[in-house]
C-alpha cells in the first residue's frame, strides 16, 4: 500500500501561493515587459485564483515591486556566499566585479529597468520601487564593508564607481545582437585601473600615516 502524503499545512499553502505568484510575476516582466505583466498573465502562469492574487498583492505595484525585491534579495544572498571564500582584497576586487556584472548581465537586471522606466509616470510604483533600491543600496555597502574592513585603499566611493559602470554597460547591451562596447575589454580595464589605484594607495598609506604621526 502506497503510504499517503502528509497534508501541506495553512502556512505551506500560503507561501507555496506567494513563491508562485512572484516567480509568475518575475518571468512575465522579462519576457513580456511591463505592460504585459498582467494581473492576468500572472495569475495564469501561477495557476492561482484573482482571488489568491488579491489576498497576497491587493495592487499591481506592490505585486510587480515584490517579484524584484524577492530576486534581489536572493542574489544578495548568493553574492554574499560568493565571495565569502575570496582570499586576498584584490582577489575579492576581481571577483566581486565579475559576479556583479553576472547579476547585471542577466533577468534581473532586465526586470529591474522594466520596473524603473515604468516607474515614471507611476508615483505608486515609484514609491515601490525606490524602496526596493534604497534596501538594495544598503545591502550592498554593508557587504562592502565588510569584505574591505578597515583597507584604506579600496574607499566606499569605489561601490557607486562600480554600480554606475554596470548600469552603463547594461543597458547598452539590452538588444539581443548589439553591444555598442566591448563589454569584456571595458570591465578588464576596469579591473586593471582598479588595481593600480589600489597598490598606488597602499602605498602611499603608510608614508601618508608616517607624516600624520
Amino acid at each position: 500500500m502506497t503510504p499517503s502524503r502528509a497534508r501541506r499545512t495553512q502556512a505551506e499553502r500560503t507561501a507555496a501561493t506567494r513563491s508562485a505568484l512572484l516567480d509568475a510575476t518575475f518571468d512575465a516582466i522579462v519576457e513580456l515587459g511591463y505592460r504585459g505583466a498582467t494581473t492576468t498573465e500572472v495569475v495564469h502562469r501561477a495557476g492561482v485564483s484573482p482571488g489568491a492574487l488579491l489576498h497576497h498583492f491587493p495592487t499591481k505595484a506592490d505585486l510587480l515591486s515584490a517579484a524584484v525585491g524577492d530576486v534581489f534579495q536572493r542574489r544578495q544572498q548568493e553574492y554574499r556566499k560568493a565571495v565569502a571564500g575570496f582570499g586576498s582584497a584584490q582577489d575579492k576586487l576581481h571577483a566581486a566585479i565579475d559576479l556583479l556584472w553576472s547579476m547585471y548581465s542577466g533577468p534581473t537586471f532586465t526586470a529591474w529597468l522594466e520596473l524603473w522606466v515604468a516607474a515614471r509616470t507611476d508615483p505608486e510604483l515609484a514609491v515601490a520601487v525606490t524602496a526596493i533600491d534604497r534596501q538594495f543600496m544598503a545591502d550592498s555597502k554593508q557587504q562592502f564593508a565588510d569584505m574591505f574592513a578597515g583597507d584604506p585603499a579600496v574607499p566606499p566611493i569605489g561601490l557607486h564607481l562600480v554600480f554606475a559602470l554596470m548600469d552603463g554597460l547594461a543597458l547598452a547591451r539590452l538588444f539581443d545582437g548589439y553591444e555598442p562596447h566591448p563589454t569584456g575589454e571595458v570591465l578588464e580595464t576596469f579591473k586593471a585601473m582598479i588595481h593600480l589605484a589600489t597598490d598606488a594607495l597602499r602605498t602611499a598609506s603608510p608614508a601618508t600615516a608616517s607624516r600624520q604621526d
